[in-house]
């Protein structure tokens, strides 16, 4: 089975049917902040020690996550932040070099990648090589659709195990140059511009995940909140 993109997005409590999505006002929920660009694999990344020229490197790293470094041997960077992998290469070569400056400058990113999809033009997957926000995304991918729901974009966002959703007014931002809403994307977003209207949730989310399939490996899961999970997406789309 390929992996699944676990979507809990709880939709409203009782059995039964889902819930309509226009039932109920749609819920208020805060903008993601960025976060520090993180490293994968096939991102290229140049190591300079201060006056340690013979440790200088510039190196890819491999699809399992790591690189080789001179002294350290095999060293796991992927998933760790600019700051977590200088304080990593500075704390390996305190063993061998006197209070070693290590700088990290990023040559080429390749491991960036965020979805755009739904009433876009040309829904894509892009590469994050400098900070991208969503409105920038939208643009890049031709623009909105006349018959979407600007007001309330979906953004996903987190581990498979918990995503988290928040809305996003686009609308806001160009309407009345709502800065608020300049959400800047961060690896494995995945943007939904969703049409004005959603009249069944269950349907609604077997289109998603058809649309997100060849993009993920996987499918959305449709959970309600009576299995505990969190209060929060039962009208989101409204």
């Amino acid at each position: 089975m390929p992996p699944m993109l676990l979507l809990l997005l709880s939709l409203g409590c009782g059995s039964g049917a889902p819930p309509n999505v226009a039932a109920d006002p749609a819920l208020e929920l805060r903008a993601p902040q960025p976060q520090d660009f993180v490293f994968g694999p096939g991102d290229v990344i140049d190591i300079k020690v201060w006056r340690h020229e013979d440790l200088d490197l510039s190196v890819t790293i491999a699809p399992d996550g790591a690189i080789s470094f001179p002294l350290l041997g095999r060293v796991v960077v992927s998933g760790k932040t600019y700051p977590q992998l200088v304080e990593l290469l500075e704390l390996g070569l305190a063993e061998y070099v006197v209070e070693p400056a290590v700088a990290v400058n990023i040559v080429q990113i390749s491991n960036q990648k965020v979805f755009i999809l739904g009433e876009v033009q040309n829904p894509a997957v892009l590469q994050i090589t400098t900070e991208m926000s969503i409105l920038e995304a939208l643009i890049r991918t031709g623009g909105i659709n006349a018959d979407s729901r600007t007001g309330n974009v979906l953004l996903i966002r987190g581990t498979l195990d918990q995503p988290e959703l928040f809305l996003v007014d686009v609308a806001a931002i160009y309407g009345r140059g709502d800065k608020t809403q300049l959400v800047q994307l961060q690896k494995g977003d995945i943007v939904y511009v969703p049409t004005k209207t959603i009249v069944n949730v269950e349907r609604f989310f077997k289109r998603i995940s058809g649309i997100l399939g060849p993009f993920v490996g996987g499918s959305v899961i449709y959970r309600n909140s009576e299995n505990g999970n969190a209060q929060g997406a039962s009208s989101v789309l409204d």
